[in-house]
């Protein structure tokens, strides 16, 4: 009876209680009959609450993914490309600014020394024969002094360089071996006034007065550093310390000789402070594509050694490029050639560190004429043209027939290579320039700058003017362009930078933040989507 009641209750529309009274219920049934609906009333109505761990996840979730969403819309490249602009532009404080300051990549230079074995038959117009001697190694070392920024985003400093004999790489060579080379300065002497017979006249009787001669014995050390002593400097300069006259005023000698009272090829440069001028060069401050690249050289943006726009100052500094490079051609200004080099692109190379970047390398137009690369006759000097594959360093050395080239000639004019005899022919693993550069970077992975100094002798037999311009000690030479030594510098990547670069290197090129990225959106809507499922079957379980 009870429960048939209890049932019918529920059909009931019962609101107060004279309902239950009219209803003719009992008062047990009564009491059974008024708990039944007041249970279902709190049942239907109660609401489910957010757990802690529930909020926690949402919000980490949510985090996730916004994080990952901006930072592939590019706060991550920005942020990237901020850190690194910082530890690449030059400026105190930077990984960039310490090793641009006081290079710690190990540097060599090793010289290769062509001895003139046949001296006396030379002099009468014999072919030069030649043997190649070396290689003489030092081990190099630069600093930049004197720095001052400025507020262009520039600085200006010099740059001291210094040698210290390395008798490991040379073998069992020694800095006493001796050669006999080429007098360059009775034969510089010569070429500066060639021009001028009575100043010929009077410079070849001066010559034999003091017995100079076309050949000189000397050893690897003196004719590379410590200088060699010449009749006509001793002469010169005994001249000035005891004469009230002033020798430039009378005879007409080249800017600069007087400095010098021994002659070396490298002579009073080891820990120079002012040889290699004064530079200016962007620190990339501003912006990294002006990185490395230099503003002015002694004051000056364009030099007088050459005419325009073959005398530009332009390119690096010659130790960094702005990132980003290209495969097409690097240029930096050198001031031993007193000339912005022009290097091409070669192809992708792998260094022993298994580091990867681009090789740039000399080729024939390098130090091309104006018969292989049209304009280049601005290249020449007081109306003298090199021959293809010569730099005229005339002007930049002194007054001096200096010619610049590649080791063995090579990309030069083959005729250059025949007018001697014991040089063999130019190989390009051994005798080019390169400069293999981390592209992304900017920076030297690996150089191999190799030059050869050549000096350009001329006979004076003193046939135009009888007697006036005519040169005793060079009256019956063959003209010649004759090597006198060839040096390579070289510097590799050490292994411990290699592994710094390798992991930037690695972070730039692959999709790795990308991924890490999207992951971090995957996994913050995957743990929000987790959650509010399980919120729900939650729900829906309770009204069951």
């Amino acid at each position: 009876m009870t429960t048939e009641k209890n049932v019918n209750l529920v059909n009931m529309n019962i609101s107060t209680k004279s309902d239950y009274d009219n209803h003719g219920f009992s008062d047990k049934e009564e009491s059974v009959a008024i708990s039944y609906p007041v249970n279902v009333s709190k049942s239907s109505s109660k609401k489910l609450k957010w757990t802690c761990c529930q909020m926690v996840f949402i919000i980490l979730g949510s985090l996730f993914a916004l994080v990952g969403i901006i930072m592939l819309a590019g706060a991550y490249q920005a942020l990237f490309d901020a850190i690194l602009k910082s530890q690449m532009e030059i400026e105190p404080g930077s990984q960039a600014y310490d090793i641009w300051r006081l290079t710690p990549v190990p540097l060599y230079i090793c010289f290769h020394i062509f001895n003139l074995t046949n001296p006396k038959d030379f002099q009468k117009g014999s072919k030069a024969i030649l043997d190649e001697v070396g290689p003489y190694c030092y081990r190099e070392y630069h600093e930049k002094q004197n720095l001052t920024f400025h507020d262009n985003k520039t600085v200006t400093f010099l740059q001291q360089r210094w040698w210290i004999w390395d008798q490991e790489a040379s073998g069992n060579l020694s800095q006493d071996d001796v050669i006999i080379t080429l007098n360059t300065i009775p034969v510089s002497a010569a070429w500066s006034v060639r021009d001028k017979p009575l100043m010929l006249f009077g410079l070849n009787t001066m010559l034999v007065t003091i017995n100079e001669e076309l050949t000189v014995e000397t050893t690897v050390g003196e004719i590379l550093f410590n200088g060699t002593s010449d009749p006509l400097l001793d002469w010169m300069h005994d001249q000035m310390a005891n004469s009230s006259i002033n020798l430039p005023d009378v005879i007409d000698i080249p800017a600069g000789l007087l400095d010098y009272d021994k002659f070396g090829w490298f002579y009073k440069r080891n820990l120079s402070l002012t040889y290699d001028g004064l530079y200016n060069m962007h620190t990339g401050q501003d912006t990294l594509q002006n990185l490395g690249l230099i503003d002015w050289w002694n004051y000056e943006y364009n030099t007088t050694f050459f005419d325009y726009p073959c005398n530009e100052v332009t390119g690096s500094a010659g130790e960094l490029w702005p990132p980003g490079l290209q495969k097409d051609f690097i240029q930096f200004f050198s001031s031993d050639l007193c000339m912005s080099v022009k290097l091409f692109y070669k192809g992708e190379i792998t260094d022993n560190n298994n580091v990867a970047g681009y090789r740039y390398w000399g080729t024939n137009e390098t130090f091309a004429n104006e018969t292989v690369v049209p304009g280049n006759e601005c290249y020449c000097v007081k109306g003298t043209c090199a021959p293809t594959g010569l730099l005229n360093a005339e002007s930049c050395r002194m007054g001096s027939p200096a010619f610049i080239s590649f080791p063995h000639f090579l990309n030069a004019d083959p005729f250059l290579l025949d007018g001697v005899e014991g040089m063999t022919p130019p190989e390009e693993e051994i005798h080019s320039f390169f400069i293999d550069i981390i592209p992304e970077v900017g920076t030297p992975m690996s150089v191999s700058a190799r030059m050869q100094i050549n000096m350009h002798v001329v006979p004076y037999p003193g046939t135009k003017f009888p007697y006036m311009d005519k040169v005793n000690i060079l009256s019956e030479v063959t003209e010649v362009y004759l090597p006198l030594l060839w040096f390579e510098e070289t510097a590799q990547l050490p292994p411990d930078m290699a592994r710094q670069l390798k992991i930037l290197l690695f972070i730039m090129n692959t999709p790795t933040t990308t991924i890490i990225f999207s992951l971090f959106i995957g996994l913050g809507l995957l743990t929000v989507i987790i959650v509010l499922g399980e919120r729900y079957r939650t729900k829906k379980h309770s009204k069951v």
